[in-house]
C-alpha cells in the first residue's frame, strides 16, 4: 500500500476509523516503523484552518475570548476556524474575521503556514495579517455564542504573549509575526 509515508521509512499495513464525528476521525494504523518495529499509529484527520491576527487603526489587535472545554476555562486567541472542503484559506479568513468579530479586512496579507500537532495531524493553520477593518457582521455558529470579542492594544498583546498569558499556538505565532511585519 504505497503512500506518503512510505518515502520516509514508514509502512502502513493497514488503517481503521476508531472515531468519525463532524470536526475530526480518529484513525488506527497498522505500521512497520522506519526501524523496523511492527505497531500502531493513532492519528487525527481534522480540517486545514485559517487564523488571522486582526490590526485596526489604532493598532489594537482584535482578540475572541470563549469557553474552551479541553482545557476547562475562557481562552483569549486570534479569531479564526477551519477551512471547508474546496474553500481557500484566504476566503476562509475573510469569512471567519467577519464571523466570529463583526469586522472585515480590506488587507489580508499571509504570515506563515504551520503545522499545530504534526505527529498527531497532518493539518496546516494558516496564519494571516489582517488591516484596514471596516464593520461586518457577527454571525457566530451556536457553538460560538459564549464568545466575546476585545480589543487590546498592539504592545500589550505582544507583552500578554511573552509573559505567557496569551498561550494558544496561533495567537503566539501570529502576534509576534505580526509585531515584524509591522515594525518599519
Amino acid at each position: 500500500m504505497a503512500d506518503r509515508h512510505q518515502e520516509h521509512g514508514w509502512i502502513r499495513l493497514g488503517t481503521e476509523i476508531v472515531h468519525e464525528g463532524p470536526h475530526l476521525t480518529v484513525h488506527r494504523d497498522r505500521v512497520v516503523q522506519p526501524h523496523g518495529v511492527e505497531g500502531t499509529y493513532d492519528h487525527v484527520e481534522i480540517a486545514d484552518g485559517a487564523r488571522i491576527v486582526m490590526v485596526d487603526g489604532r493598532r489594537r489587535v482584535a482578540f475572541v475570548e470563549d469557553a474552551c472545554y479541553p482545557l476547562g476555562t475562557r481562552l483569549l486567541h486570534v479569531p479564526g476556524g477551519g477551512i471547508g472542503k474546496g474553500e481557500d484559506p484566504l476566503d476562509a479568513a475573510r469569512r471567519e474575521c467577519e464571523e466570529e468579530t463583526g469586522w472585515c479586512p480590506r488587507d489580508l496579507r499571509h504570515l506563515t503556514a504551520f503545522h499545530p500537532l504534526p505527529s498527531r495531524t497532518p493539518a496546516v493553520v494558516h496564519l494571516y495579517l489582517a488591516t484596514g477593518l471596516f464593520r461586518g457582521a457577527v454571525r457566530r455558529d451556536p457553538t460560538e455564542a459564549g464568545m466575546t470579542l476585545r480589543w487590546v492594544p498592539f504592545e500589550a498583546a505582544v507583552d500578554a504573549v511573552r509573559s505567557g498569558e496569551i498561550s494558544e499556538a496561533a495567537s503566539v505565532i501570529g502576534v509576534l509575526l505580526a509585531e515584524r511585519a509591522l515594525t518599519p
